[in-house]
């Protein structure tokens, strides 16, 4: 028989992977909610695409919008458009691929009356099988975390395997992920974090957010439960009930440094840079994100 000791049961495993790719996303508004101040990775991929731009420009290489100074951006996992939007906003043209009609139909009424919506098409499908032409990108991007998603080797491998067949020759695949850190991953499963009050931007309900996890480092899948309860009158502490008003599950394959190499070069593709925290600096202690760039060779 279970103990608390052992941790919050486990369900079934492939419910517990299909809950974590998508319970997150189902209310695309309290997503955005939650995430409208995550922005330091914007300017990384705009720049991203502003070099590229000048580069294509520059050596005549460039199809398509380059004369305005834009260039073609395939976005995986796009959700609301926290990414896509301010790409468009630059002059680039961005198709927004993701698996969640929820969160494509909140991108789609963003950008009706966006000064930059025309740029930006949304496409619901699946990241490793897409419903797009071959050689059509300048840039494809994978932000925050979208390819942890990706819980088999294999399904990492077809994701990589796709992109280079979407990009052009000598496009360019720029991506991030969490560093792994073992640390981290194995505290408490039991124990609460992260406890924030807010406000639901929709229902209005004054609602805790906190969090916990487990992480099974035979599948390198770290399985968080994102508690949602009523929030107590002020100045009474947070005390999780015994019951949640509502859990949400959400998987991250870890993918470790070398892995991440080993996909790159096994997709087709050269790796150019494998930087920390979206600076120039080496992986290494205080660096809660890896990015990187590889290239498709002409």
């Amino acid at each position: 028989m279970a103990t608390q000791a052992d941790g919050p049961p486990r369900p079934d495993p492939d419910d517990l992977l299909r809950r974590g790719t998508s319970d997150h996303y189902e209310d695309a508004e309290l997503y955005d909610f939650e995430y409208r101040d995550h922005r330091h990775d914007i300017a990384w991929y705009r720049n991203q695409a502003r070099r590229i731009a000048a580069t294509l420009t520059t050596s005549g290489l460039g199809t398509g919008s380059i004369a305005t100074g834009g260039i073609d951006i395939l976005e995986l996992g796009a959700g609301t458009g926290r990414v896509a939007i301010p790409l468009a906003e630059d002059g680039h043209r961005v198709t927004a691929i993701d698996r969640m009609p929820s969160m494509l139909e909140l991108l789609a009424a963003k950008i009706v009356d966006h000064r930059a919506g025309a740029r930006v098409e949304p496409v619901l499908g699946d990241i490793c099988a897409m419903p797009l032409p071959a050689a059509r990108f300048d840039l494809v991007i994978a932000p925050f975390n979208v390819l942890m998603h990706l819980y088999r080797w294999q399904d990492l491998l077809a994701c990589f395997r796709e992109v280079a067949r979407v990009l052009r020759p000598g496009g360019s695949f720029a991506l991030d992920v969490l560093l792994p850190d073992i640390e981290w991953l194995t505290w408490d499963p039991v124990e609460r974090h992260s406890v924030t009050y807010f406000t639901h931007p929709v229902t209005g309900a004054s609602l805790v957010y906190s969090t916990n996890h487990t992480y099974d480092p035979s599948t390198q899948v770290c399985h968080v439960r994102i508690y949602y309860d009523d929030a107590p009158k002020r100045p009474r502490a947070f005390k999780p009930p015994p019951e949640p008003r509502r859990i949400v599950h959400l998987a991250h394959r870890q993918i470790f440094p070398e892995e991440l190499r080993l996909l790159i070069a096994s997709a087709g593709l050269e790796l150019e840079s494998h930087t920390g925290n979206f600076r120039s600096g080496a992986l290494g202690p205080g660096v809660d994100a890896q990015s990187a760039i590889a290239r498709k060779p002409r």
